[in-house]
């Protein structure tokens, strides 16, 4: 019965990228979106430096059932360290889901440049049948 439940379940996915990442041609788009199973909402950054570890808990709090960050190259960063120091603080995150049993596999990054649209929703993809392993986020509704 649990695999029903676990099939039924639809994950909502927030995904912050990075402009950088973007194919040039791409117009960077926020808001929501429907994937094949799972519900993305898409938030553009100006860099991936700017996700903070509190910010991240928080859209889970709010009731992301699993984050993904689409950083730019590590050589290819504007700022030039902001995709690496996303992912230390992307990887601080996981721990901390991990150490309360919620599953670090709710977080997840991926670096890419010449993105569509379609890859953006790939990847959220890939985050939503992480998150739906493990199940609704906990913290909803708390």
């Amino acid at each position: 019965m649990a695999n029903n439940s676990t099939a039924e379940f639809q994950p909502r996915i927030t995904l912050l990228y990075c402009r950088q990442s973007l194919a040039p041609e791409v117009k960077p788009v926020q808001g929501s979106r429907t994937g094949q199973g799972f519900s993305v909402r898409l938030v553009l950054l100006p860099c991936s430096s700017k996700v903070q570890l509190p910010h991240l808990m928080r859209l889970l709090e709010q009731g992301s059932d699993g984050l993904q960050i689409a950083a730019c190259p590590e050589k290819a960063c504007q700022h030039l360290v902001g995709s690496t120091r996303a992912e230390k603080r992307l990887n601080r995150g996981r721990e901390l889901l991990e150490q309360v049993g919620m599953g670090a596999e709710r977080l997840g990054l991926e670096r890419g440049a010449g993105l569509s649209l379609e890859d953006l929703m790939q990847m959220a993809g890939r985050r939503a049948d992480a998150a739906r392993a493990l199940g609704p986020n906990p913290m909803k509704g708390v």
